[in-house]
């Protein structure tokens, strides 16, 4: 096995680990919740500052990968989210609880501008490499459901954060190991060509266009990670944990392999109309799972999961393309600061909602006009084919 390819094995389970990771909560929270008998809107708001880490963190560290060595940081990432998984599974209390919380959003933000950043510069053929690392992502947001649902189940609560961190640890030593030996790039690799063939004006516009859609769609992503759980628990009765976590890893497994034909259609088609497609279709998914239960609301949590990540590889493309190589992991980390840095919001609003109407039918109209919003800017990005984009 290669650079190249190890490359690609480290950062698709590094994309896994962290999706499972920051998922994980929104489970194992509906056993915390009639354990320790507090409210839900109580709990979810633990997450709060860990959700704001996992953006904030997202530029320092893609910084300090540019600078020093991205394989190096990723295995800061996999250690550190396994420790503070362990601590969250130690926690005895709220306050120790929002501390390992907090603590696991600030080491998830290492992956987006590193991860990507690392796959990006080592990989010929972008879009299929995206498209695989996209499933891991995909995988991890689902295995994150259904790992901690099945722990809780055969298990506990704590365990459910515990086992998983022992593993993540595990992984971040043979990084190591593997560094240490020259298997993996202790330096950055830069296979991509620097092309600069666009005017000043036209970097300008796709950079508020493509900030304010990144914003949206992180937004609508985590009011939708964040509160599916709840909803299932709310609108399919006599459901377990464990069912529950399945019913979402199912979905974003299926997300997540769509992520690998979105990535092949961005190496050979137009990168606006994918983009544009993607974003307008999850409008009206997300106005039915505001009124549906039953079959049909997973039905259109698949179809929203579908266009949500398919979208992705193109999304990292277009950004990789107007930079240069040597601030890539700063523009992932920019790009994820907005992304994972609206989870706070979407942990306000959803505490707001339900407090109010202890439902989410607001929150998923809301979604729906979001995403209408987010395609009519996008109809202003400049219309370049793949080609003219990416390397021959």
């Amino acid at each position: 096995m290669n650079n190249s390819n190890f490359t690609l094995f480290f950062s698709s389970i590094g994309h896994a680990f962290m999706h499972m990771f920051a998922a994980f909560y929104f489970v194992i929270i509906l056993s915390i919740e009639k354990e320790w008998h507090i409210a839900y809107d109580d709990l979810i708001k633990l997450w709060s500052l860990g959700a704001l880490l996992i953006g904030l963190g997202a530029i320092p560290f893609g910084w300090l990968s540019d600078k020093w060595s991205r394989s190096s940081v990723m295995s800061i990432m996999f250690i550190g989210m396994g420790f503070s998984s362990i601590i969250s599974g130690f926690s005895n209390s709220t306050s120790m609880l929002f501390f390992g919380l907090s603590m696991l959003g600030l080491f998830c933000s290492i992956y987006h501008p590193v991860g990507i950043a690392w796959v990006f510069n080592s990989s010929n053929k972008k879009g299929r490499a995206l498209g695989i690392n996209g499933i891991f992502g995909g995988v991890g947001i689902g295995s994150g459901a259904f790992v901690a649902g099945f722990l809780v189940e055969i298990l506990n609560w704590k365990m459910a954060f515990i086992l998983p961190g022992l593993f993540s640890i595990l992984l971040g030593f043979i990084l190591i190991v593997l560094i240490y030996s020259k298997k993996i790039a202790y330096k950055n690799i830069n296979i991509s060509k620097d092309s600069f063939d666009r005017s000043k004006n036209e970097i300008i516009i796709i950079i508020i266009i493509m900030l304010f859609s990144m914003f949206g769609l992180g937004l609508s992503f985590h009011n939708t990670q964040t509160s599916l759980p709840k909803v299932f628990d709310l609108r399919m009765e006599d459901l377990s944990s464990m069912q529950i976590g399945l019913i979402i890893g199912f979905i974003y497994l299926i997300s997540g392999i769509t992520t690998f034909f979105g990535g092949l259609l961005a190496d050979k088609f137009n990168l606006k109309i994918i983009y544009l497609t993607g974003i307008f279709l999850q409008a009206p998914c997300y106005f039915a799972i505001a009124f549906l239960s039953g079959i049909n609301l997973v039905l259109f949590c698949i179809f929203a999961a579908i266009f949500n990540a398919s979208i992705l590889p193109t999304e990292n493309i277009l950004l990789g393309k107007f930079t240069s190589n040597k601030y890539h992991g700063v523009i992932y980390g920019v790009k994820f600061i907005l992304a994972f840095g609206s989870g706070p919001i979407a942990v306000f609003l959803i505490s707001q909602i339900y407090s109010i109407t202890s439902e989410f039918v607001y929150l998923y109209i809301f979604n729906a006009l979001l995403m209408l919003l987010v395609s009519f800017f996008i109809i202003f990005l400049p219309n370049k084919k793949t080609n003219q984009i990416r390397e021959a």
